[in-house]
């Protein structure tokens, strides 16, 4: 059994709404059938449509395409207005089915941390006063545009390419970027991987998709047959699946950390497999034969069912809890293990990676195994050179990457695009790797990362066109191209696929795109990289942070809730640093802007106004909480309104392109009605600080 998050603090107060009941049916009225709405509230249909209108809000028929495909949007959207009990009526789940999607949907219980404590929400109607409040809020979102595309209608624009001679990288796999993280073989693949997109990866020259499984969801659990219940089907669809993938010359990767570890109740019957314990779970020692033969006969199961999957890749020291040496054999945790702690971190990763390869090997062997050496740490010379010959090692581009930015030093852990790879330490991986005979990869983010995630495609081809042929001039023959984000086929894609082969021709672009890149790659290099701000800071939500009169007391989440933790935001910089980082950074993006006067309608003019949104509103939040803070109210009262003047703008462009604010794993970042509702959140905290 799988536990919910803990319940925390009182929740956020949401103050530019006169009533609780009307803050949920603003948030929940663009993703929700009224129905829904009404039954959690204790009321009925007509009044959720009359509540709704009288805030301005436009008439609204979801259906069921939010439930289908932005399920965390709506979490986190209620997370701070419903309690439990409601939450789960909204959703129609039980306990335990939430409970496992918030652990399997990419550490969304993470992201999301402790519940925060929320009364039950119910219909009443209004006060005098409230009314009046209402009114003024009518006034202000019927004011505002919400035409345009609409949430999910992802089109795209792929430039044309023509590819000859031979292949530099034989492997070109990405993450599709409208792709189903926890349950992609639940439902049809064509519900979430439309051949529009598939045709527009094949003219790009992507040979490869890739999306996560589990082993006990896709094949049979030997040792607790109910674990594996539907697998079957999911096979038959991931079947399905790469047979439509197949007349786009695509094949399949499965993302897989294994065997998973199960809870501590689990070995009540099974104490001979049991191995190191980490909180409330223990893992499937691998040193035991029998996991070995799981794993082996899972892999093979999968590869039988499936004749046309690519391959898999792997993280044996993932944030999941899988071998025995994957949370420990480290300074803060050794391994407990009885069998494992006997043997090196070599020995058991390079034997547990030995048995996938076995699995596979049974079926084809043309089956790809990657391994990915994050984490690898001091053991990663000690694993290389105990892989087998078939596995390909995948490093991490730019990790390690020595930078200073604004006088202060650090180094690269991951997805950075400001700062250009490859480094120093994948470099020294892949040359041992291949004195051991291996074949190696690259991981890298060629569309956007963490600095700016809620925008597809960060316009700085200059930047991923010098990373590019760095890599083909190491010698690297795969690439994996994404994480969750970044999949999205676009120019920035297409800059990057100019290298897939000897030659590729495409059609000149126009100068002024040029120059502006490059001023933009430019600025990014002011970008206050480090990976904590990359997860904590304010830029992937942007503009639809809101703005609270005093300290919420709430800190920063991973890719979740940035809130107003500005001391977590900044990480390794000096407060004055760190605003001052985001004001080059955002005066050298304008300047990039100003060279895109005539051409605002393309995709790469849409992309880079979106990403100076981003940009500047972390900008216009740092200068708020500190005038806030430090007893400012004029100056909180100005940076509320240019943070209103980018809300304003951000919703301009996701009319022009519903791709903003979409990351596969966090469904929509944010929506139109969550930067409606910042819009009325501005004028709130405006109005508050003009008074004082």
């Amino acid at each position: 059994m799988y536990s919910l998050p803990p319940l925390g603090k009182e929740a956020l107060p949401l103050s530019h709404f006169p009533t609780a009941h009307q803050a949920f049916i603003f948030r929940a009225y663009e993703y929700l059938p009224a129905e829904r709405i009404a039954r959690v509230l204790g009321t009925d249909v007509q009044s959720v449509h009359r509540a709704a209108a009288e805030m301005g809000l436009p008439t609204c028929d979801p259906g069921d395409v939010w439930l289908k495909r932005g399920t965390v949007t709506i979490i986190r959207r209620m997370w701070h207005v419903l309690p439990y009990e409601q939450l789960l009526e909204l959703l129609e789940m039980d306990e335990q089915t939430l409970a496992l999607l918030l652990r399997d949907e990419d550490f969304l219980d993470v992201k999301l941390a402790a519940k925060p404590r929320c009364e039950a929400v119910r219909f009443r109607e209004l006060t005098e006063e409230e009314r009046r409040q209402t009114a003024e809020i009518r006034r202000i979102v019927k004011s505002l545009e919400f035409s345009g595309k609409q949430p999910f209608d992802f089109t795209y624009r792929v430039p044309k390419l023509k590819f000859e001679g031979k292949e530099r990288f034989a492997s070109r796999i990405i993450y599709p970027f409208s792709g189903l993280y926890q349950r992609a073989f639940d439902v049809d693949s064509e519900s979430f991987l439309p051949s529009e997109q598939l045709e527009a990866y094949r003219d790009l020259g992507i040979n490869g998709i890739w999306t996560q499984g589990i082993l006990s969801q896709l094949a049979a659990f030997p040792f607790d047959p109910s674990v594996s219940a539907g697998y079957e089907s999911r096979l038959e669809r991931m079947r399905e699946m790469t047979e439509r993938l197949d007349k786009y010359g695509i094949k399949l990767y499965l993302y897989i950390n294994e065997p998973r570890a199960m809870p501590l109740a689990f070995f009540d019957k099974h104490p001979e497999l049991k191995g190191q314990v980490v909180g409330k779970s223990a893992c499937l020692c691998t040193s035991t034969e029998a996991v070995q033969n799981y794993v082996r006969d899972a892999i093979e199961e999968i590869c039988r069912a499936v004749p046309l999957l690519g391959g898999f890749f792997t993280i044996t020291r993932s944030e999941n809890v899988t071998n025995c040496y994957s949370h420990s054999a480290n300074a803060d945790r050794e391994c407990s293990c009885p069998r494992c702690r006997e043997r090196s971190v070599g020995e058991v990763i390079a034997e547990l990676l030995g048995c996938m390869l076995e699995g596979a090997r049974r079926v084809s062997p043309s089956i790809k195994i990657f391994a990915w050496s994050w984490r690898w740490d001091e053991n990663v010379e000690d694993i290389i050179r105990r892989l087998p010959k078939e596995i390909i090692l995948l490093s991490q581009s730019e990790q390690d990457m020595p930078f200073e930015i604004g006088g202060v030093s650090g180094r690269v852990q991951d997805y950075s695009m400001s700062i250009v790879g490859p480094g120093d330490k994948a470099r020294a991986e892949w040359r041992l790797a291949r004195e051991c005979g291996l074949s190696v990869g690259a991981k890298v983010q060629v569309n956007t990362t963490w600095e700016a995630s809620t925008v597809p495609a960060i316009p700085v081809a200059p930047s991923v066109e010098r990373h590019m042929q760095a890599l083909g001039d190491e010698g690297v023959e795969h690439l994996l191209l994404s994480w969750t984000l970044g999949g999205y086929p676009c120019a920035n894609l297409a800059a990057a696929a100019k290298y897939f082969y000897e030659t590729c021709t495409a059609e000149p672009q126009n100068e002024a795109f040029v120059r502006a890149q490059e001023q933009f790659a430019a600025a990014f290099a002011e970008f206050p990289f480090h990976l904590r701000v990359l997860y904590n800071g304010p830029q992937n939500a942007g503009p639809s942070t809101l703005l609270f009169e005093k300290p919420t007391g709430y800190k920063a989440t991973m890719t979740g809730f940035a809130y107003d933790d500005l001391e977590k935001w900044r990480a390794i910089y000096p407060v004055d640093v760190f605003e001052e980082q985001f004001r080059r950074l955002c005066e050298g993006w304008a300047r990039g802007l100003e060279m895109l006067k005539g051409e605002e309608e393309s995709e790469i003019t849409v992309m880079a106004e979106a990403t100076y949104c981003l940009f500047k509103a972390s900008l216009n939040q740092i200068r708020f909480i500190r005038a806030r803070d430090e007893g400012r109210p004029c100056d909180a009262a100005l940076a509320a309104r240019e943070e209103l003047a980018i809300a304003e703008r951000m919703l301009v462009l996701m009319n022009k392109n519903a791709a903003i604010g979409y990351e596969a794993a966090n469904h929509y970042y944010f929506s139109k009605g969550q930067l409606v509702e910042k819009i009325l959140n501005c004028y709130h905290v405006i109005k508050y600080f003009e008074s004082i």
